[in-house]
């Protein structure tokens, strides 16, 4: 498999929020993004503008935001990880109420290839 760029754990915050976006047919727009994950809006177009820049993300003549075939791709893997990490994270820390930022800190600092043999061995 193909090393991916390195993503941060706002990277993968941001991507896996606009895959559910797109997953329930919502369109995906900046005061969308910042409503969803409490940021303000300035935050938002920085991000978004460096995903544009990866090319994970489009935007249309009207704002609106589109994951290009890389994003999606990207944002299905992590969504696979994460799920795998939080089903993990459950096991071994039952008490642990929040683990949202331990699992992104977690993603962003594991190498992709290692994520992948992670999820191929169940």
């Amino acid at each position: 498999m193909e090393e991916t760029q390195k993503l941060t754990p706002a990277n993968i915050r941001y991507l896996l929020t606009m895959k559910t976006f797109a997953d329930a047919g919502r369109q995906i727009r900046n005061i969308y993004l910042a409503e969803s994950l409490h940021y303000k809006k300035s935050s938002i177009h920085s991000m978004l503008k460096y995903l544009v820049s990866i090319g994970m993300i489009t935007k249309d003549d009207d704002n609106i935001i589109y994951l290009t075939e890389k994003g999606a791709l990207t944002a299905l893997r992590y969504q696979q990880y994460y799920t795998k990490l939080e089903a993990m994270m459950q096991k071994c820390f039952p008490e642990l109420d929040e683990s949202e930022n331990a699992i992104l800190a977690l993603l962003s600092e594991i190498p992709e290839h290692t994520l992948q043999r992670m999820i191929q061995r169940d």
